[in-house]
């Protein structure tokens, strides 16, 4: 499984034990928030998939604007790093004029969480998920 299968599946396995919906999100300038549920690429056929044809498929699914939440949290699979921040705060913009917070080939936004404290123990869990794998996932708050 490649690098983009496995942070996401860890997130699916942690979003469906904890009976949380996320989103992953994408942002324009003005930080209005598309996205597509998460839930959408919970599949063994999604995690299997090259990290490039996960990218594509995740980045052609976000299409519904999104209420503003108050914390996302920017997963860069290639990295292994979590960095969880208010969404109302511009962090790791791309050179995307339309949507400079949008999913890269270097990561996505996943969110919203209700409060900083929820996504740090969302992330920690997902974090020993991963472990269990031989892989560290840094994270970020």
């Amino acid at each position: 499984m490649n690098r983009w299968g496995r942070v996401l599946k860890a997130l699916c396995e942690e979003a469906k034990e904890e009976g949380i919906e996320l989103h992953i999100l994408e942002a324009d300038e003005d930080l209005n928030w598309f996205g597509a549920p998460l839930e959408g690429f919970c599949t063994e056929e999604m995690y299997s998939k090259t990290d490039a044809q996960l990218f594509k498929d995740i980045k052609g699914s976000i299409s519904d604007k999104l209420a503003r939440g108050e914390i996302v949290a920017y997963v860069s699979p290639i990295n292994f790093q979590v960095d969880i921040y208010e969404a109302d705060r511009r962090r790791f913009a791309s050179a995307n004029t339309s949507r400079p917070f949008a999913v890269t080939r270097d990561g996505f936004r996943v969110g919203f969480f209700e409060s900083k404290n929820s996504a740090v123990d969302f992330f920690l869990k997902v974090g020993k998920r991963l472990r269990e794998e031989g892989l560290s996932l840094h994270l970020f708050y």
